[in-house]
């Protein structure tokens, strides 16, 4: 007897298997210094570059906690991805600047990326992947549903 497979096992088993070949990917591109933390906070200081970013900000946005944030925006300066400047306003504050360097990186990991989605989704048609979205759909709603039932206990 055949034992069941279950979809959100097979999902996460998925995304283990992207996410090995993304690292790979990466590496071979030479990114090997770029974690997954750092292609994130990129990406989110690349779509916020027209506002001011603050240390608090990058902890909200990825629920990490702010000794974490030091630590990562240390790290990502020390690479040159980006600078913390003190606040004109409020010396407490640490505004983050991303640099070219950041940006120019950034831009480099999302056509990895892309190109990594790309060969993915070969030889999958365009019913293949409406039937699967809905899916993955119904899944997130059944997901949402399971945590308002939780929440009204």
């Amino acid at each position: 007897m055949e034992k069941k497979r279950y979809l959100g096992f097979e999902i996460k088993k998925m995304d283990n298997i992207i996410f090995r070949q993304l690292k790979k990917k990466l590496v071979d591109a030479g990114f090997d210094e770029v974690t997954v933390m750092h292609g994130h906070i990129l990406g989110y200081l690349c779509r916020h570059k027209d506002v001011d970013v603050y240390q608090k900000d990058i902890g909200e946005a990825f629920g990490i906690g702010k000794s974490s944030v030091t630590n990562i925006m240390q790290l990502m300066e020390k690479k040159g991805y980006l600078v913390c400047r003190t606040d004109d306003n409020d010396g407490r504050c640490k505004k983050i600047v991303l640099t070219q360097k950041g940006e120019e990186t950034h831009a480099a990991t999302v056509r990895v990326i892309d190109m990594l989605h790309e060969e993915l989704e070969q030889n999958v048609t365009e019913e293949e992947r409406q039937v699967f979205m809905n899916v993955i759909e119904k899944m997130k709603k059944n997901i949402e549903n399971m945590n308002k039932e939780e929440e009204q206990c």
